[in-house]
């Protein structure tokens, strides 16, 4: 019981530096925006979905057979079984996770040569996070195919898109924080190759102010 306890309070330790260093690296760091999967193609978000799916429950079996793998590996597990395997399942998650992505992105900059860059304005406050998104691209739900998710931002192929662009809003310590859409509005634009747009959101009009900056490299 006493094992369990210990192991308890090394994830909850863990989960507590997690947490820090994402709100540092939030908060400091000039990336706003990871990549998000709704770009991603489905056999990608499966594969990612699989992996922590595995993942979970590699830390649930080691929790049952603590005392059987302590037996068997004790020079492995010298520090314990839980920490040992959920760092160890975490660490490689997290390289799948990576590696998925930028796979993904080589695979999509391959078959869009022609493409520009959008850079979506986000505001980390301390308790709530504020920015733009795409809801659509073309009538294309998060704009898959025709966009890939990076940081900051979206690439996006070159050509004439409608785009539906959205403000929202996101507090951090509710119980439930899901994203609150404030408004949207739907902007048809040529998109140049090579070009980069900054993308930034007019809540007081309601509206959205997009410029193209052609010397920024994508």
């Amino acid at each position: 019981m006493e094992s369990f306890v210990e192991h308890i309070f090394v994830l909850l330790g863990a989960s507590a530096l997690v947490i820090a260093v994402f709100f540092l690296v939030f908060h400091f760091s000039p990336v706003r925006t990871l990549p998000s999967m709704v770009t991603l193609r489905v056999k990608a978000i499966l594969g990612i979905l699989a992996a922590t799916f595995l993942t979970v429950v590699s830390v649930v079996l080691s929790v049952r057979y603590n005392h059987e793998l302590q037996q068997f590996f004790p020079n492995l597990f010298e520090y314990g079984v839980l920490p040992a395997v959920s760092l160890s399942a975490v660490i490689l998650l997290s390289f799948l996770i990576c590696f998925v992505f930028k796979y993904e992105k080589a695979v999509w900059l391959h078959r869009n040569p022609k493409r520009s860059r959008l850079m979506l304005q986000t505001a980390n406050h301390t308790f709530k996070v504020e920015g733009v998104s795409i809801g659509s691209i073309d009538g294309i739900n998060n704009g898959r195919g025709v966009s890939f998710s990076w940081f900051d931002g979206r690439f996006i192929a070159a050509g004439k898109h409608k785009v539906t662009f959205q403000f929202y809003t996101y507090r951090k310590l509710r119980r439930y924080a899901a994203m609150d859409i404030v408004y949207t509005k739907d902007i048809t634009m040529e998109f140049l190759p090579g070009a980069v747009y900054m993308v930034e959101a007019r809540p007081g009009s309601k509206n959205f102010h997009v410029t193209r900056d052609m010397k920024r490299s994508i």
